[in-house]
């Protein structure tokens, strides 16, 4: 009877993870729609409004015209760069050759360019932990799941410091997040259905069979343990 129980159970967590792929999945596809139409595609509609502009002004005020080129011209620049950094979310080329610890260093610094955070990362170089397609995966979620942490910091905790932290540990990869903003309540912001994007840290966490605790009362604490692949 035991047994048949054990099965059930673990039937059950199968399906359970399998939903919650696709639930990430459709999740990511989401907000990738949605940062694609409110940056690149409203600023490109822009643009364009702009050409049509500078093709009225060329005859009559080429000063004019040429001064709306020149502002369609750093436009554009934006615009590529915007796509360059979600075609790096997707993939970060930094991944293959430099390793995980470089990678998030970059984020990091990419994510904080204009300074407002003071930033302290202590992450392990646990790049020889890479053998294996499923320990890669295991490896680039762990980055998913701290670059969502990180962006949530950065968007809502109208703090002034992030602490990030991954430690390899004998058994398990801990990660940790701390912001020194204002907090929120978690059952309020599910209700609300905020912070959608520790929704997705969680689901990743459950995918990795990984453990998770926040404390958002004075600020956000959020401490990861995942355990490496042969534990998986």
């Amino acid at each position: 009877m035991d047994n048949v129980n054990n099965v059930s159970e673990n039937s059950s967590e199968f399906h359970m993870k399998q939903f919650s792929v696709l639930d990430v999945q459709e999740k990511e596809r989401q907000r990738i729609a949605r940062d694609l139409h409110d940056t690149s595609l409203q600023n490109l509609t822009h643009l364009v409004h702009k050409v049509e502009l500078s093709s009225l002004y060329i005859d009559r005020d080429p000063v004019k015209a040429k001064l709306e080129l020149a502002t369609i011209e750093v436009g554009l620049r934006k615009v590529i760069d915007d796509i360059r950094n979600r075609i790096y979310d997707l993939r970060p080329m930094t991944f293959d050759d430099l390793g995980l610890r470089q990678t998030l260093i970059n984020l990091f610094s990419l994510i904080n360019q204009d300074g407002k955070f003071e930033v302290i990362a202590d992450i392990d170089d646990i790049d020889d932990s890479f053998s294996g397609e499923e320990k890669e995966i295991s490896l680039i979620m762990i980055y998913r799941i701290i670059q969502e942490c990180v962006y949530n910091a950065v968007e809502h905790s109208k703090g002034n410091k992030i602490e990030i932290s991954l430690k390899e540990q004998e058994d398990v990869f801990q990660i940790k997040v701390c912001d020194d903003g204002i907090g929120f309540d978690q059952e309020e912001a599910e209700k609300k259905d905020r912070h959608f994007g520790l929704t997705v840290v969680k689901e990743r966490v459950f995918l990795l069979n990984g453990k998770i605790d926040m404390d958002t009362q004075r600020g956000t604490s959020i401490l990861i343990e995942i355990p490496k692949i042969n534990d998986i």
